[in-house]
């Protein structure tokens, strides 16, 4: 043998081994497909074909895990929310209810109350009966109210100058109310605070004052206990929010016989249909009378009784609702007071000096798109000095119908005011627009004739109301007659 051969001897036991190497390490598939395909097509796929028909594979796969993962995530989030509708119901079905002076927001006198704690807001959502930022857990909260009221006011007197007054015929408009509230609550959903400011041009006047300031806490459905300056559960009324109103305003009786704010404490609750409130307070001054501390060390004292007859007749005088009071509506109001007054008034008769009890009771009922209030009123007036002590009366009676349900509707009131002797502060002022009777000479009695129309845009929320009175009057000593004629328009936005 050659040298060659030699060596091609010595490679072929090597080149076998490789040949049978590469044999069982060939595919199982592969090694199927050489020996199946026919002569034509018997080329063996190559490495790159098969490594990408199994990362093809693995795509498929990845992608297929990804949607379901997605529609796992989208099946808990669903569950998620049902579980948290569900613990939102049952909160709400075993949270105490609101006491009367703790319900759903309105803004002006009345029932100038917190929101409330809102469930099921959405982290979008910055209005619920008010503008509002609160926590997750609804431990605080801080929601935002509004009203504006703009008035026109035509005013002619008739046969006062027999009296020395000085009325003249008026026409002028007012920013008559322009409020701003803050209320909600602190700490727990129980513990609750409300201030508002107010700005008005009505007595020729201007500037912004605090008109209530207060904090409550609810112990249970039957009590509630709230320290600092509010509106007094009294008359209905008044206790009523102005933005409800029937009318543009209060009437002459309201105007007359009303307790407004001062400082002091308060105790209410309901128990079913019946609701009471007891309160402590600083001598209660007159809507036209100013200071609000008890300088004659005399604290004033008022009770309140309401019960629904039938449906709650609730805190508004027109319910603008498309369908009206499906159900007739009953509410019966009564009230006693002890006040010790401390700054005159020309609106209530008043001096410094005087003590006075009264009472005061309301019949409230709504059906379908009618509403009606009648309303009676009583003061004893315990004169200064040794003068004689005498007996004040009043009544109103108002209704309301809607001509078109939740658009236009038709109202009527009359209402009066006799005064037992002579008390109004001669001070020269003139009231100008009449709001319970003229304020620059004592009288005997007025009564108010009243027919109004209103036109609802979003229901109290943006409104426009008119509103024609008469008022029919007689002097002290010599029983003259003397009259007025006043023509309010007024426009409302309140949120």
């Amino acid at each position: 043998m050659n040298r060659q051969t030699d060596t091609n001897r010595g490679w072929l036991p090597w080149l076998a081994a490789i040949a049978i190497c590469g044999f069982l390490s060939e595919p199982p598939l592969a090694r199927a497909n050489s020996t199946t395909l026919s002569p034509a097509t018997s080329a063996t796929p190559s490495y790159t074909e098969l490594a990408q028909a199994t990362n093809v594979e693995s795509t498929e796969t990845i992608e297929q895990l990804k949607a379901e993962i997605a529609a796992e995530k989208r099946r808990t989030d669903k569950l998620a929310d049902k579980l948290n509708k569900l613990e939102q119901k049952q909160a709400a079905a075993t949270a105490p209810t609101p006491a009367p002076g703790l319900s759903a927001v309105q803004i002006g006198r009345g029932k100038e109350v917190t929101p409330g704690i809102t469930t099921g807001l959405q982290p979008a959502d910055i209005y619920s009966k008010g503008f509002f930022v609160k926590t997750e857990d609804n431990r605080f909260s801080i929601f935002v109210n509004g009203l504006i009221q703009t008035r026109f006011t035509a005013f002619k007197p008739n046969s006062v100058s027999q009296f020395g007054s000085g009325d003249r015929y008026e026409n002028t408009f007012d920013l008559y109310l322009g409020r701003l509230a803050f209320s909600g609550n602190v700490f727990d959903q129980d513990t609750k605070y409300f201030f508002q400011i107010q700005g008005s041009t009505a007595g020729n006047s201007s500037g912004i004052s605090m008109l209530d300031w207060f904090a409550a806490r609810t112990v249970s459905p039957y009590l509630t206990i709230q320290t600092g300056r509010s509106w007094i559960p009294y008359t209905y009324e008044y206790y009523d929010n102005p933005g409800n109103y029937l009318f543009p305003d209060l009437s002459a009786a309201e105007y007359g016989f009303l307790l407004q704010r001062a400082i002091g404490v308060e105790a209410y609750g309901q128990a079913g249909q019946l609701g009471y409130g007891l309160g402590v307070y600083n001598s209660v001054p007159a809507l036209d009378a100013g200071g609000q501390e008890s300088i004659n060390g005399k604290l004033a004292y008022v009770g309140n009784l309401y019960y629904n007859i039938l449906e709650p007749y609730g805190w508004i005088e027109s319910d603008p609702g498309l369908e009206g009071a499906k159900r007739p509506e009953l509410t019966w109001w009564v009230s006693g007071m002890y006040n010790p007054v401390d700054y005159s008034s020309e609106f209530e008769n008043e001096l410094s000096g005087d003590r006075t009890y009264g009472a005061t009771s309301s019949l409230n009922f709504r059906y379908k798109y009618f509403t009606f209030q009648g309303s009676g009123y009583y003061r004893r007036t315990l004169q200064t000095g040794k003068n004689p002590s005498y007996d004040s009366w009043g009544y109103g009676e108002q209704a309301g119908l809607y001509i078109i349900p939740a658009k236009w509707e038709l109202a009527e009131r009359i209402s009066g005011v006799w005064w037992g002797e002579p008390e109004i502060p001669a001070t020269g002022d003139n009231q100008l627009v009449w709001f319970d009777g003229p304020t620059n000479f004592s009288y005997h009695r007025i009564t108010e004739y009243s027919l109004g129309l209103n036109y609802y845009l979003h229901g109290h929320n943006a409104k426009v109301q008119l509103a024609y009175s008469y008022l029919a009057g007689m002097g002290f000593p010599s029983r003259s007659g003397f009259g007025a004629n006043r023509l309010w328009l007024q426009s409302q936005l309140m949120f």
